[in-house]
């Protein structure tokens, strides 16, 4: 029994090779900049997979570098108390968690190549988005070293608008929050500068592996930047693949029937506007945003 086991194990890494032969990519940019519309336009894409969200930021490479530290101070207590006259057991390092990290990757694209009608053996691309994975990216890039990153990026006062109306606001839609809104748009300000620190460093060191886009670039100029993107993941950009892509993907058939601009505060795609941040953040707010992110305005082409 003991054997069948470890054999199904060794047969099931042996079977995440065949995953090299793909392209392999990863999403990632703050929550509400338009991770999950870019997502499902690749998706769209008849020869590319791209589901969200994969959680391997928080969910698996936090709890493993935990579990890789406690092992390793368990092994070295038992190594200096009980087999000291041996000099003990060898410990755990960073390889062991990335390996372990890597294998979850590929075993979750694997699981996800598998909803498709085909199996996904039409699919070259096979990628995910989760925003906050952007903190990851450069550690993916390490493990993957063919993949491609895409981080999409907006203004930082319509990503703080859409966070507020989507974490705190439609939970509560009868309260007065408004002397909460400005401790959330501070509190709120230190990861989206390091997400936005961790880009720029991204495209220092590899440049070539990572492509930066706007919601603003994309709302503007839909065809031309998934064109772009598509090529970028070695995919066709065929005008009427491009144009399916964004058919299947619009506002209004992800919201139901709404057009862009017709606001439903309760739902997860709300509004789906450039400059709608002046409806909910104050000039205050806006000048608290300017402080500390205005340094990103002149790169990404944004108006202050």
């Amino acid at each position: 029994m003991l054997s069948q086991l470890s054999k199904n194990a060794f047969e099931q890494i042996a079977s995440l090779q065949e995953l090299e032969a793909r392209q392999i990519f990863f999403i990632g940019g703050a929550p509400r900049s338009g991770t999950t519309w870019i997502q499902h336009l690749i998706d769209g894409h008849p020869e590319a997979s791209c589901m969200g969200e994969g959680l391997f930021w928080q969910q698996v490479y936090y709890p493993l570098t935990t579990m890789i530290e406690n092992w390793r101070t368990a092994l070295q207590g038992k190594n200096t108390t009980q087999f000291s006259h041996t000099g003990g057991y060898p410990l755990p390092d960073d390889k062991d968690r990335d390996l372990l990290l890597a294998t979850s990757i590929l075993k979750s694209f694997q699981r996800q190549l598998a909803t498709r009608a085909d199996g996904g053996t039409s699919c070259l691309a096979v990628g995910e988005k989760t925003p906050e994975d952007i903190f990851l990216f450069l550690r993916l890039r390490h493990l993957f070293p063919q993949a491609r990153l895409i981080v999409i990026s907006r203004d930082p006062r319509d990503v703080l608008a859409s966070a507020w109306h989507m974490f705190i606001q439609r939970h509560r839609p009868d309260d007065d929050l408004s002397s909460e809104m400005e401790n959330f748009v501070r509190n709120a300000l230190g990861p989206m500068e390091r997400s936005a620190r961790a880009l720029f460093t991204l495209k220092e060191q590899d440049p070539a592996c990572c492509l930066s886009i706007t919601y603003e670039e994309l709302h503007a100029n839909t065809a031309d930047i998934l064109a772009s993107t598509f090529r970028f993941l070695g995919l066709s950009d065929a005008p009427e693949i491009v144009q399916a892509s964004i058919e299947r993907s619009s506002f209004s058939r992800l919201s139901g029937g709404r057009e862009r601009g017709t606001e439903e505060k309760r739902s997860f795609l709300r509004q789906g506007i450039v400059g709608g941040w002046r409806n909910t953040l104050t000039e205050q707010m806006n000048d608290i945003i300017l402080e500390k992110m205005g340094w990103t305005f002149t790169h990404f082409g944004w108006t202050q």
